[in-house]
């Protein structure tokens, strides 16, 4: 992953980043309208800026699909990637079908989707095979979950690799973000952007960035 790349290459995609009110590119705003989903343009936008940054046998894996939007946005243009999906299904009325049918509405070829609890499946040995250059967290965002949702990747994160999570202005998710990086000194912070609760409602809920060093 080139994480230097990303952090260099995300403003240009903004009239005035972080303030824009959605990308230039407007190819996100279809997915923002037609899926429901829990996440705005410039996520979107964010997204498929990492997925871009991958670098040769790296994967973008999603923890926490829901009806696929941010993984489709992810996906656009940069379908001759790896992309991994994981979902239990239980949030709502999410399921699988949806998300095909998602992927469909696109014109998007299907990703590898793993159905399940990500930390059973991990332990499980179904990400072996995975070397991760973007990880996006977007499923439990309570403390303890937040902070293994972390953890649990590192034993597939490439050098470099990113660690993207949303909702970060919620209280207890910027508390596990900081207790994370408190107690893994392989791991820093490398972007922050506010979300609704502190002005910045193009952007969400917030979204936080780390890059895991070799």
């Amino acid at each position: 992953m080139n994480a230097e790349r990303f952090l260099k290459q995300l403003p240009a995609l903004f009239e005035d980043f972080p303030v824009s009110e959605h990308p230039d590119d407007r190819r996100f705003a279809p997915i923002a309208e037609e899926i429901e989903n829990l996440a705005r343009e410039n996520n979107f936008a964010l997204l498929n800026l990492a997925a871009s940054c991958l670098d040769p046998g790296e994967a973008y894996v999603e923890v926490g699909v829901f009806h696929g939007a941010s993984l489709i946005a992810a996906m656009l243009g940069n379908q001759s990637n790896r992309f991994v999906g994981i979902d239990s299904f239980d949030f709502r009325d999410a399921s699988l079908e949806t998300v095909e049918q998602n992927l469909d509405r696109f014109g998007l070829s299907r990703p590898e989707l793993l159905v399940g609890d990500v930390f059973e499946l991990a332990r499980e040995g179904k990400l072996d095979d995975v070397v991760v250059g973007a990880w996006y967290y977007d499923a439990l965002h309570a403390y303890e979950a937040q902070l293994e949702g972390l953890r649990i990747a590192e034993p597939f994160l490439a050098p470099g690799a990113l660690l993207i999570v949303d909702d970060t202005d919620w209280e207890q998710v910027g508390r596990a973000m900081d207790a994370y990086l408190a107690g893994q000194p392989r791991a820093r912070r490398i972007l922050t952007i506010e979300g609704k609760e502190r002005g910045y409602p193009q952007w969400w809920e917030g979204m936080q960035v780390l890059e895991w060093r070799p």
